[in-house]
Order: structure tokens, then sequence, then C-alpha cells
């Protein structure tokens, strides 16, 4: 009889993908190393998205000129979107254990700037952390490869 696991990624905004990985008469029990590589491949895409403004999401609102006025102003003029000090791109972090990766940023404006929710301010929605589906088609590959070789 096959056992099965269920690989699923949860990002806000990010269409879910859950994907059932059979195994035929293997043990399986500790994950963190597809976790592992799972999880380094999505934090560079974080790094994508901010080297290249969003481009993975089809690129990040531009900045509205009073924000460019205000950024000047405060010396950090010419500062890519999102980075004025670089806190908030240095502020991702992994957490992986045997069942489970989470990833997050522990900034507070983070879910700002991510969410999808409806908005209250002015803000524009430019996600960091996504899950494009050539990463969603390397990650399975991953998990398929750590199987075989278990």
């Amino acid at each position: 009889m096959n056992q099965y696991f269920r690989l699923r990624f949860l990002i806000e905004g990010v269409p879910e993908l859950s994907r059932v990985l059979l195994t035929a008469h293997k043990k399986l029990d500790d994950f963190s190393k597809p976790l592992f590589k799972a999880s380094q491949m999505i934090l560079d895409d974080v790094e994508t998205q901010f080297r290249t403004e969003g481009s993975l999401s089809g690129g990040w609102a531009p900045l509205k000129l009073s924000t460019i006025i205000d950024k000047a102003k405060k010396g950090y003029g010419g500062k890519p979107i999102l980075e004025r000090t670089g806190a908030l791109k240095k502020s991702f972090y992994r957490q992986v254990s045997s069942r489970r990766a989470y990833i997050s940023s522990r900034s507070p404006y983070f879910g700002f700037h991510q969410s999808r929710q409806a908005r209250t301010t002015e803000l524009p929605r430019r996600p960091m952390l996504l899950l494009t589906q050539s990463t969603k088609e390397k990650i399975v590959k991953e998990f398929h490869k750590f199987i075989r070789f278990t």
C-alpha cells in the first residue's frame, strides 16, 4: 500500500499549491533537508523582488512624487523602492523543522505591503514574499528527488 504526504504552500495573496506526493515502501519522517532547500528558493525570490523592484510579481507600483521628495529630504534619494535603510530586506527569516518550513519577516510593516486585504491607506501592495510557478516546480522536483534517494 502506498503512503503519501502533502506538500502545501500558503502565502497571503498567492494561490495555494497543494500537491500529494506518493511514496512507495519508504519510511519518511524527516523532511528538513528538502524543506530547507525549498525555503532557500523562496528567500532567493524575495531577494530578486528587492533587486528588481518586484519583477517576479509584475513590478511594484512606482513611488509617488511626494515620497520621492520625502526620501531625498531625509537622505535616502536614489534608493530603490522599499529600501530606505535596508531593514525590511534584512528582516526575512526562516524556521525549518522536520515537517514544516516557515518564512516570514520581522518587520512591523511587511504585512502592509504584502497583504491583499482591503486597504484603509493609500499604501500600494508591493509583495516581497511570493511563490512563482518556476519556484513551485523546482520545489516539487526537490521533494521528488529527496523521496527517490531516501
